[in-house]
């Protein structure tokens, strides 16, 4: 399985929507005919369309919201044609009911859904954290994105382990290595526990929008310390605040499936929660 994960960088946006469109569709082309069936974009890539809708940051992620949900993604099915793939694009603003909420637009199984944040930061006061994790089933295997924040609470990770995991997605959006380290740091702590194979990818650059006005990180890629696995635990990309990094990785399907069965290596993610357990304050 080709995986092509994308650090999308704000500095350097087309001077037109248009042309951000055509420059997008062009590189999801080249992605997808290059064989990548997972392709990972990072979270708040979306609000760069500030940069070609005028009013304030509500009408702003208002209009993103329509033209994305009623223009863009139906554009980009009509371009990936019937290739089974995942396609994260990110986040961005999703208008519901009179809400907005980050959400994760998800291309799977030949159509889009999506997946909401659930976990908001203090800073992102205009959107509406959302109450479902989705999980989806991707050929054999079981996958969800989980945005950012959420990736750092250990809640959901026990409930992600139930559902037996495979894959999950990360897109981040963080305005420092502090932040760039705990989302990877958890990320990589996900994959242990979980059994899966996690990736990270953080939006960088700079932009006029305050809500993503810094942004630098780097790319993560994790699998389990197990001994089916025979590639390096922890592969990063370098750091970057102002230019786009892209990395492709592959990973052996059938070692997604060896890593469920149980054999005489721990498995944390195989092991029964121990509900007898209590904490003693001494």
């Amino acid at each position: 399985m080709k995986i092509a994960n994308v650090s999308y960088s704000l500095s350097s946006q087309p001077a037109t929507l248009n042309e951000w469109q055509s420059h997008l569709l062009d590189e999801i082309k080249h992605f997808v005919d290059g064989g990548a069936e997972i392709i990972l974009y990072p979270e708040l890539f979306l609000m760069g369309l500030t940069d070609y809708f005028q009013g304030d940051l509500v009408h702003q992620m208002k209009e993103i919201s329509s033209y994305v949900w009623s223009s863009l993604l139906p554009e980009i099915k009509k371009n990936i044609g019937t290739k089974n793939i995942v396609l994260c694009l990110g986040s961005g603003p999703r208008e519901s009911a009179g809400k907005l909420f980050n959400s994760a637009p998800l291309f799977i199984n030949g159509e889009w859904t999506f997946q909401d944040k659930l976990h908001l930061t203090p800073w992102e006061t205009d959107f509406t954290g959302g109450t479902e994790l989705n999980i989806f089933t991707f050929k054999k295997f079981k996958l969800a994105a989980v945005i950012c924040f959420d990736v750092e609470q250990p809640g959901l990770a026990l409930k992600l382990k139930e559902k037996g995991i495979h894959i999950l997605l990360v897109p981040s959006a963080t305005t420092d290595r502090n932040g760039s380290n705990r989302v990877n740091r958890c990320a990589n702590a996900r994959s242990v526990e979980l059994g899966a194979v996690v990736l990270t990818s953080p939006l960088i650059g700079d932009s006029a929008c305050d809500l993503v006005d810094h942004n630098e990180g780097r790319q993560g890629f994790f699998l389990p310390a197990q001994a089916v696995v025979s590639v390096e635990q922890e592969q990063y990309s370098a750091y970057s605040t102002d230019k786009k990094v892209i990395q492709t990785y592959i990973v052996d399907e059938s070692l997604l499936l060896e890593l469920k069965k149980q054999d005489s290596e721990t498995k944390p993610y195989l092991q029964k929660d121990n509900d007898n357990i209590t904490l003693q304050d001494k």
